[in-house]
Parts: structure tokens; C-alpha cells; sequence
């Protein structure tokens, strides 16, 4: 990568899912990307951190994910506003927000459950994580945990496929988005999910929706009402960035970092 401070320069960048504390966690991509844009605001929309994993295996953070802690809080000491939406793998942070109900505590970085984000277009949109939709389009309990235990098990493999895949010169290539395209049932949760979500936005009568949560990064219309799902970084590796014109974009991270190489800075777009 060239040697420039930063490459792209946006308004604000969205980011969910990133799961710290799990091994399937791309900590190293993401903090190449954070190094590479300049921008004045930071959504986390939710599973940043995951308590979940780190109680189970009673262990914290690598130290690539330590850094991705530092440099955001880095970030918000050099001015940059640090907006955390809470979601369900980091709920334990709620009870922060309930005991000490001021917004402003830790270096501009700001605790909610949702958050309003207005476009530099005028567009207005909610943004949550999206684990309250579960109850209008998940399966059972059961299957529910089977799902998530396959998941898990797809993820370990990725990893390990494409390190091998990487050694032989071959792009990222992910395999538990083939299996999720091919599944009718994680299809339909997939649209149902959408659509929850979009009717969500419609009826608090917003222009859109960003959020996180099922780790499938889009960018659609359903019903005249934008929805965006910034995806993951266990995985896909996406964010979704709003430019200095205002106009949005969801981002594939790998394929965008290697489009930039020997590039010393990217001019943001014009309308």
C-alpha cells in the first residue's frame, strides 16, 4: 500500500459485527482500513465487541484486536465523534448507558441503543444494530442454535481455506456466503429480516434504515424506503461509507484496499 496517511475522505463510516474476542474476527484488514480514511464521524452499529465469546472462553482480546480499540479511541481524542449503538453479542453495555444515563463519557465517544443519522442530501435515516427484528422472522429456538453453532463451524473453515488460497495468490473468497445463498431457509430469514426492518423505518417515517446483525452486507429499495446493512467483519469485511457529497456506499474492504495500492489519495466523489 502506498504510503500516504490517508486514501479516502468521507463524512461518516458505518461498521457492525466486527465481533472482538472471536477468532474469526478480521482485526488485521480492519485496522489497515481505519489507517486509510479520514473521516469526522464513526457508527459502530453494534457487536463490536463480543462479550458473548469472551465470557464463554474466559479470554480477552489478541493483539491485533487491542489495536483496533486503540485506534478508534485514538480517533475520538483527535476529534473524530465515535457514535456505539449497542447490539445483541454487546448487550452488557446497555447496562452502562442505564446506570450512567449522560451521553458523553469516555473521549467523544457516545453510548446508544439507536441512533439518527441525517445525509449531507437531506436523507434521514435509523440506525440500529437489528437484533430487535429477530422475534418477527426467527426460526425456533432450536434451529436457531443449530444455525448459529453451523455458522461458527463455517467460519473456522473459511479462514483456514482462504489462508490456503492466499498462500497460492487467490482473492478471499467466502464460503458461508455461498452456503447462505444456496439455503432457501437462510434466504427467506435473509428477505424477511428486510423487510422487517424497512417497515421498521416506514412506520417511524424515515427514509431508511442502517443496520447490522445478520452478517449479509445490501444496499436496497424495499417500499421507496432505503435499506443498508453495513455486514460484517468476520467474514465479508464491509462497511458502508457516506461521502463528502452525501451520496452512500457499501464498501467490499479486501477488493477496495487492493484497488488502492500505489494510489497516494482518493478525491472524494462529486455529484
Amino acid at each position: 500500500m502506498a504510503n500516504a496517511k490517508h486514501l479516502l475522505a468521507t463524512d461518516t463510516l458505518f461498521l457492525s459485527d466486527i465481533h472482538l474476542g472471536t477468532i474469526s474476527c478480521h482485526a488485521e484488514t480492519l485496522l489497515e482500513f481505519l489507517d486509510s480514511v479520514h473521516c469526522r464521524r464513526v457508527v459502530l452499529v453494534g457487536d463490536i465487541v463480543d462479550l458473548w465469546s469472551i465470557k464463554a472462553k474466559r479470554r480477552g482480546l489478541c493483539e491485533p484486536q487491542l489495536q483496533v480499540v486503540k485506534k478508534l479511541l485514538a480517533m475520538a481524542r483527535e476529534g473524530i465523534e465515535i457514535i456505539y449503538v449497542m447490539g445483541n453479542h454487546d448487550a452488557g453495555f446497555r447496562k452502562v448507558l442505564a446506570d450512567y444515563p449522560f451521553d458523553y463519557g469516555i473521549t467523544n465517544i457516545k453510548l446508544c441503543n439507536q441512533y439518527v443519522h441525517e445525509t449531507g442530501l437531506g436523507k434521514r435515516f435509523i440506525v440500529v444494530h437489528g437484533d430487535q427484528f429477530d422475534n418477527q422472522v426467527r426460526c425456533s429456538r432450536v434451529l436457531s442454535s443449530i444455525g448459529d453453532g453451523i455458522y461458527s463451524a463455517l467460519l473456522l473453515i473459511n479462514r483456514w481455506w482462504n489462508r490456503r488460497r492466499s498462500h497460492r495468490g487467490e482473492h478471499y473468497f467466502s464460503l458461508a456466503n455461498a452456503v447462505k445463498s444456496r439455503s432457501g431457509r437462510a434466504l427467506r430469514y435473509i428477505h424477511d429480516y428486510q423487510q422487517a426492518a424497512a417497515e421498521f423505518a416506514a412506520r417511524k417515517q424515515f427514509d431508511g434504515i442502517i443496520c447490522g446483525h445478520i452478517h449479509v452486507a445490501a444496499m436496497l429499495e424495499i417500499n421507496d424506503v432505503s435499506y443498508l446493512n453495513t455486514g460484517d467483519w468476520q467474514d465479508s469485511c464491509t462497511a458502508i461509507v457516506e461521502h463528502l457529497n452525501g451520496e452512500l456506499e457499501l464498501l467490499e474492504v479486501p477488493s477496495w484496499l487492493r484497488c488502492q495500492q500505489g494510489v497516494a489519495f482518493l478525491p472524494p466523489r462529486v455529484a
